[in-house]
């Protein structure tokens, strides 16, 4: 039997702990990179999922739109991670071992360039590329209309294009 992602959350507002454990667990991966890209790192980052579980554990009987349960997830994995970078000073990206790992130091170079955007501009980013929501699933997580998301996306990206040649131009 295929049980969708409704029925299941459907289950876990009915006090399904199984349920809620479920819907944990699909979303972990994108859950500990969204934590990661605010924190910088792993352990931080899995404080703030294990937070953001904790919390939606109290709260999903308050979730009023079932299908909206990602973006609801990833809003209070936002807040959960601002609370613990709130008064403690940016951490440094760890260093990419480039010798060894080509594609972990683009990786690197990437994340040093969405960390260099606004929060503003790299959300929108971060949700639509690396954590595949749709403009209008940004647009409820962040609280702001499909077209702000848009022009901020639009944005930031032509920041990074710019940011990115720069730093090609110092590499080369």
């Amino acid at each position: 039997m295929i049980v969708t992602e409704y029925g299941l959350v459907q289950r876990a507002q009915a006090g399904d702990r199984a349920a809620l454990g479920d819907l944990l667990i699909a979303h972990q991966t994108q859950m500990y990179r969204m934590a990661y890209l605010y924190v910088h790192n792993e352990a931080d980052a899995l404080d703030v999922v294990q937070e953001t579980a904790l919390q939606a554990t109290k709260s999903i009987r308050k979730l009023r739109q079932p299908e909206y349960f990602k973006t609801w997830l990833l809003r209070i994995l936002i807040n959960v991670a601002k609370q613990q970078i709130r008064g403690k000073p940016p951490a440094p990206l760890p260093a990419a071992k480039a010798v060894y790992q080509p594609d972990l130091a683009q990786r690197q170079d990437l994340l040093q360039l969405l960390a260099g955007l606004s929060e503003k501009r790299r959300l929108p980013i971060v949700l639509f590329y690396y954590n595949g929501l749709t403009l209008k699933e940004i647009s409820a997580v962040l609280h702001i209309p499909v077209g702000t998301v848009k022009s901020r996306m639009n944005r930031g990206l032509a920041q990074l294009r710019v940011e990115g040649g720069k730093m090609d131009a110092q590499q080369n």
